[in-house]
């Protein structure tokens, strides 16, 4: 069965043609050898490695602990060089949070997450919550007005003892231990994202990891622009014993905890693990189809290691042959990292590889002959054109030039009503084009050969663009004046038939330009223009600000007025000890402080002004039911006096009093009632 040379799912066809065409703008006023969108995975390095380099400074300087922290964090900022650093850091972090997700959509739209893509695919995913989880931790370690918000965050939706320690009258030395391993955590993941940088490009040959020399400088400038416009602040310093008003917080990073707390827990994080586990499982839940895996004729192969070389995802090996062959190698292709790309199959010059899916470039090659020679034996100039499926799929190619489908990659049409005819083979890639198939068109009588390009770095399968140039300056022999390079944006027909147009003018074939191609680019040594300089620094710059208008109000939801927290951590009173069978304990022994046993559960009931207001049960934890009760709740109060009283109920005895006092709540006033389990009783901190 014929299978399609690019995936064709009519969905993200559709969106990608969008994706395309905001790229196709930039390339009209930077170049695409200088368009950023082609370089977010190397540009997210270089953020991180931003990130690192401002956050080692930082570190230096910041002491952890709720008595100490925002002291030092403003210290930093009391310099013109500390703000600027801050800054840079706080923006870098968004700017990483944006190029991921941009990267990760591009893919997504571009079919390049499921086949062999699923390790970069999947590491992606899990580089991008590393991220969020680094950058979340930063903010609350700034110990300001934002990190006591999430700190209430934390203590009203996850229960248990691990939001006791903030309402301890030792905030100081009983939270110490918890700055000291979210600063490592902090520090750490950044450090731990670099391996998963190297699992993300396992299975690509020749991973770049470097941006280029002037996208790291764009980026930088966009960065510090950003840093003098708006320069990181602290707000004021966390008050666990006040509401917090409405603090903007970092939609990137924080914007998920209000919609926690609007949908509930169990909706929102069941639709958070939902989301993300279907993304992450995509290329199995949504695998495509394509042409592949490439197929090496054994008897054909001469071992010359060519399509080893060019193979852009490390899908092939020589191995040594045990035949007759004469030749000491043999190409063996990995059919679970092949993608179908083609490079192997314009690479080897003896036709010994094609795609099992259908596609074969001597036959592909052989339809072209084919229809040159009808057409010169009608007396027709001809130009054969050689493109990819890509291109044909987002609608790059004219209407006019007649190129079919899956079951007719090679079409002739005459141009404009002329004689001049143009035959136009679709390819899986511009790299599937062998050359010693230019040798043969150029001999048999072509008149011009055009190879059409995507943009040099805009390739789905990385390298296309590349191989093909690299073959043709080895072979300067057949770049003449009837050889023609064009590159143009996938979706957009209209360069190619003004180049066509221009191309079947009487004038321009008489006055045929020299013969040029492209260099092999080395991004590190281009200069972009300074108009194009610029429209990449503003594109750059455009895309991190987006953290400004993202930072968007939250607080509490009882800001404007008091509340009460109830808080117990009780060992709480045994129902049954296990006393294991057959043991007499001495007159006088506890056999629950000896053996332990199930406890009961604990009821808490709070009463405001005469009305119950809570009333829950809280089970012990552990197993065996022989755990300690933790409990911290949050109550929104009306501000002024009101007489509170809790009862408490922890054996089969009744209820029994153990707070009882008129207390005066001030707006935004937070007052704790916690459980003293030596003197039975509730006391107001």
């Amino acid at each position: 069965m014929t299978k399609k040379l690019y995936p064709e799912r009519t969905f993200l066809r559709k969106i990608e043609k969008i994706g395309v065409a905001i790229e196709g703008a930039v390339n009209r006023f930077a170049k695409s050898d200088f368009n950023p969108f082609y370089h977010l995975g190397t540009l997210t390095i270089f953020m991180l490695i931003v990130l690192i380099a401002t956050g080692t400074y930082l570190t230096i300087i910041y002491r952890p602990g709720a008595d100490v922290a925002y002291a030092t964090v403003e210290k930093i900022s009391s310099t013109w060089y500390g703000s600027l650093i801050r800054s840079v850091h706080r923006y870098a972090s968004d700017a990483m949070i944006i190029l991921i997700i941009l990267h990760l959509v591009r893919m997504f739209i571009g079919d390049r997450f499921w086949g062999q893509r699923w390790l970069a695919w999947t590491s992606g995913w899990i580089m991008l919550a590393m991220t969020w989880l680094a950058g979340t931790f930063g903010y609350w370690m700034v110990w300001d007005q934002r990190a006591q918000w999430m700190t209430e965050f934390m203590m009203q939706n996850i229960a248990g003892s691990s939001g006791l320690t903030y309402i301890s009258t030792d905030l100081a030395s009983r939270t110490f231990s918890n700055f000291v391993i979210i600063l490592f955590l902090h520090v750490f993941v950044p450090i731990i994202t670099f391996f998963f940088i190297n699992i993300h490009s396992l299975h690509l040959s020749r991973a770049r990891w470097w941006t280029p020399r002037w996208a790291a400088l764009q980026a930088l400038v966009g960065l510090i622009v950003l840093s003098l416009f708006k320069p990181a602040m602290s707000y004021a310093p966390a008050d666990l014993s006040a509401m917090v008003g409405s603090v903007p917080i970092d939609s990137f990073y924080l914007a998920l905890l209000p919609l926690a707390d609007t949908w509930g827990n169990v909706i929102f994080w069941g639709l958070a693990i939902l989301t993300a586990g279907s993304l992450f499982l995509l290329p199995w839940l949504a695998p495509g189809r394509d042409a592949g895996p490439a197929i090496v004729t054994d008897p054909k192969c001469t071992g010359c290691v060519l399509c080893y070389n060019e193979c852009p995802y490390d899908a092939i090996r020589m191995v040594e042959r045990d035949d007759d062959s004469g030749y000491p190698k043999l190409a063996v292709i990995n059919p679970k990292l092949c993608t179908a790309c083609g490079i192997c199959v314009g690479s080897c010059p003896v036709d010994a590889i094609h795609l099992k899916g259908g596609y074969s470039g001597e036959q592909t090659f052989g339809v072209v002959k084919g229809a040159l020679k009808r057409e010169l034996k009608d007396g027709n100039p001809v130009t054969v054109m050689f493109t990819n499926q890509r291109t044909h799929t987002l609608g790059g190619l004219p209407e006019k030039l007649g190129v079919g489908g899956a079951e007719s990659r090679v079409g002739v049409t005459s141009w404009d009503g002329s004689d001049a005819k143009i035959v136009t083979a679709m390819l899986p890639s511009i790299g599937a084009v062998n050359i010693d198939w230019v040798k043969t068109l150029q001999s048999e009588g072509a008149r011009d050969i055009v190879l059409l390009s995507h943009p040099y770095r805009d390739s789905p399968n990385r390298e296309d663009s590349h191989w093909i140039l690299n073959r043709l300056h080895l072979r300067p022999a057949l770049v003449t004046k009837g050889l023609h390079w064009l590159e143009a944006t996938p979706n957009d027909p209209k360069p190619v038939e003004k180049f066509l147009d221009e191309l079947h003018t009487e004038e321009f074939q008489k006055n045929k330009p020299a013969p040029s191609l492209p260099r092999i680019k080395d991004h590190n040594r281009l200069i972009p223009s300074l108009v194009g300089g610029l429209v990449g620094t503003v594109l750059l710059l455009g895309l991190f600000a987006l953290a400004l208008p993202l930072d968007i109000p939250a607080g509490m939801s009882a800001a404007e007025e008091s509340a009460l927290r109830i808080a117990v951590d009780a060992k709480g009173k045994v129902d049954v000890a296990n006393i294991p069978e057959g043991v007499v304990l001495p007159e006088g022994a506890d056999p629950e402080k000896i053996f332990g046993g199930a406890h009961f559960p604990m009821s808490i009931r709070v009463v405001i002004d005469g009305e119950t207001v809570f009333d829950e049960v809280f089970k012990p934890s552990g197993v065996g039911g022989n755990g300690r009760i933790s409990a911290l709740e949050f109550l929104q109060v009306e501000s002024g006096a009101h007489f509170v009283e809790v009862f408490i109920k922890d054996d089969t005895n009744e209820f029994r009093n153990v707070f009882s006092d008129e207390v005066e709540f001030d707006k935004g006033q937070v007052w704790a009632l916690v459980y003293n389990e030596k003197t039975d009783t509730f006391e107001l901190r």
